[in-house]
């Protein structure tokens, strides 16, 4: 009986190639999937600044929120950007502490907030403060406590953060459409470092910290740089003194001179803490 013929294995190449992937821009219709749609004229124009907003800063819409037709960036925003950069930055933790607690109404409530690296070292701390006086939303003054915590936390991680948010911004505007754009910009004139737990306070102690335009951060970006830089407290205050002769020669506008100043004590405090 003949021997049956055995099959030769086939093997099939794929003679197309897997398509290369595309990433996609950023969009602020994606930024929204986790938003209820406005009903009113005024609650969508909010909706789309919230969406643009979160785009070009890179942080959730949750973590914006808009007061009197003006977008803040609130308590989860700052700790999601603290979260995000944890790791590469350094940081490891911060904790809030009571200086003085408020027993009763007419009592003021003081928390101070440090952050610590890898190495729990305090790289920067904030204080914050609540009585009847500075709280004009009648809902939380009998939560003195719990705001002035709040308070603490959010300056002490803008220290940090803010930086991390102008950057942001200048990358990631660019990359959207002029409509897109122009929204953007308008909404980022008024998002500003006070927080929107924050501006429930009076007027004297909001001080309002607007965001730098691109323009203006690109001026400052190798002073920046150069404060980022250096380890030694004799080049730091020579760079203090580089600022000082442009803020003399009027070449910084006042959001540059608060942004630079801002980054200049921080650099000095953490380099005093390294001693």
């Amino acid at each position: 009986m003949p021997k049956a013929k055995k099959s030769k294995k086939v093997t099939v190449q794929a003679t197309s190639k897997k398509p290369a992937k595309v990433e996609p821009k950023p969009s602020w219709q994606d930024a929204g999937i986790l938003m209820k749609k406005g009903t009113t004229a005024v609650e969508q124009k909010n909706q789309q600044m919230i969406i643009a907003l979160s785009v070009a800063f890179d942080i959730p819409p949750q973590g914006i929120t808009i007061l009197a037709d003006n977008p803040y960036i609130n308590k989860q925003g700052l700790e999601f950007v603290f979260d995000r950069h944890r790791e590469n930055k350094g940081w490891s933790h911060f904790i809030s502490e009571p200086v003085e607690l408020a027993k009763q109404a007419g009592d003021t409530a003081v928390f101070v907030t440090r952050v610590y690296d890898k190495n729990d070292k305090v790289i920067a701390n904030g204080y914050g403060s609540a009585n009847a006086a500075n709280i004009k939303m009648g809902t939380i003054k009998a939560f003195l406590n719990e705001m002035a915590e709040t308070r603490s936390q959010n300056r002490c991680l803008r220290k940090v953060v803010s930086p991390i948010l102008y950057q942001t911004f200048i990358d990631r505007v660019n990359t959207l459409q002029n409509d897109q754009r122009e929204l953007i910009t308008e909404a980022a004139a008024n998002f500003g470092s006070v927080t929107a737990e924050e501006v429930g306070a009076s007027e004297e102690e909001q001080k309002p910290e607007k965001l730098l335009s691109g323009e203006e951060m690109k001026a400052i970006a190798g002073i920046l740089q150069n404060i980022a830089n250096t380890k030694a407290q004799d080049d730091l205050e020579k760079i203090g003194e580089e600022i000082k002769a442009q803020v003399k020669s009027k070449k910084l506008s006042k959001n540059q001179i608060a942004v630079l100043r801002e980054a200049w004590a921080g650099k000095y405090q953490k380099l005093a803490f390294e001693k």
